[in-house]
Parts: C-alpha cells; sequence; structure tokens
C-alpha cells in the first residue's frame, strides 16, 4: 500500500538538521504522518480541517512563518475520514507556498478512485499541476494503493509518481529500507493495477 511508502519518502526529503524543522498534515489526520514527521527530526504541524469550512484543511490560515520552516506537506484528497476531494484552486495554492518556501508535497491519494459520482471523478494534484504547466512536477509526489482501490489491503502494493528528482532519491531509501515483493504479489499487482 501507500502507508509505508508515506512513511519513508519523509525520511528521504527532510533535513533535520535545519533547525526547526516542520512537516505541516491536514488535522484529523493519517498517524503515519506523525510518525514519519517525528521518526524523521522534523514536528507535525496540524492543519485543522473543520465542518464549518467544509471540511477544508485552513492551508491559507497557516502563518508565513510556518510556512517558511515546512519540509514537507501531506495533502490526503479524497480525504479520510469525510471523502472531501481537494480543489484545483486548494492546489494552486500549495503549489504556490511550495515555490515561495521549498516545501515538498506529498499527495496522498490513496481514495483517489473511490467517489460516487461517475461523471466527475477527483482531480488529482498531478493531473492539476499539468494543467497549470508545472512541467516535471516539482516538488510534487503522488501515492496510491491498491489496498482502497482493490480492496487488497494485504497485498502492500502502491505506487509514487511526481517529481524525478524526488522519486531517484526515494528510491535509493527504498532500495535499503524496506522488503521487496514476492513475484506472486508483484504479479497480482500487476494484474489490479
Amino acid at each position: 500500500g501507500s502507508r509505508e511508502a508515506l512513511f519513508a519518502f519523509a525520511q528521504t526529503v527532510i533535513d533535520a538538521s535545519r533547525v526547526g524543522a516542520l512537516v505541516l498534515m491536514p488535522n484529523p489526520f493519517y498517524q503515519i504522518y506523525e510518525g514519519a514527521a517525528l521518526l524523521a527530526g522534523a514536528e507535525p504541524f496540524c492543519v485543522n480541517a473543520v465542518a464549518a469550512n467544509g471540511h477544508a484543511p485552513a492551508w491559507r490560515e497557516v502563518p508565513e512563518a510556518v510556512w517558511a520552516r515546512a519540509q514537507l506537506v501531506y495533502v490526503c484528497s479524497p480525504d479520510n475520514p469525510t471523502g472531501r476531494v481537494t480543489t484545483a484552486d486548494e492546489w494552486a495554492f500549495l503549489f504556490d507556498m511550495s515555490d515561495r518556501h521549498g516545501c515538498v508535497i506529498a499527495a496522498d491519494e490513496c481514495y483517489s478512485e473511490i467517489y460516487f459520482d461517475e461523471a466527475r471523478p477527483p482531480v488529482g494534484a498531478l493531473a492539476v499541476a499539468q494543467a497549470r504547466g508545472r512541467a516535471g512536477f516539482p516538488r510534487l509526489v503522488s501515492f496510491g494503493s491498491l489496498s482502497k482501490r482493490s480492496n487488497a489491503p494485504g497485498l502492500r502494493s502502491g505506487y509514487v509518481a511526481g517529481d524525478a528528482a524526488l522519486l531517484k532519491a526515494f528510491l535509493l531509501y527504498r532500495t535499503y529500507h524496506g522488503s521487496a515483493m514476492s513475484p506472486a504479489v508483484a504479479t497480482a499487482s500487476v494484474a489490479a493495477w
């Protein structure tokens, strides 16, 4: 699934030697975001998503001083537990903050293929980035999983896509951390994807 990748990715992009390293995450959040931040040597910073604003994380209310310390931003879309989809305007704002402050965006899109309206699938981070002309997906990586989409959590099969330089560092880390899929699981994953 994407859980291991979401965790390992933080280990490759966080520079704990920079004093005050922060990882921004929506609140409520997937516990792996917090654990990844702490074990990478960063402090989690929760961005509340409340019913009054349609359960949208209040990214625009994050102080500039916090953005300046942010090294990684986790965004879950469609989110858990509400199923709310990050809008193209919200992605654009996050891209602007990434450009301004150099933070990396981890788009947790493991629920992207579960939605109610077949005529309106959720818009993903990579699609919005491409539509905005963000060639090469700078500082953006999307994560997906068979766990939710195919009801196959035991396979632990997922994908990452986005900024090639970030993926190169991530692949190097994954080469030495974690375990490879067995041939049977890899074959089943190929069929499911």
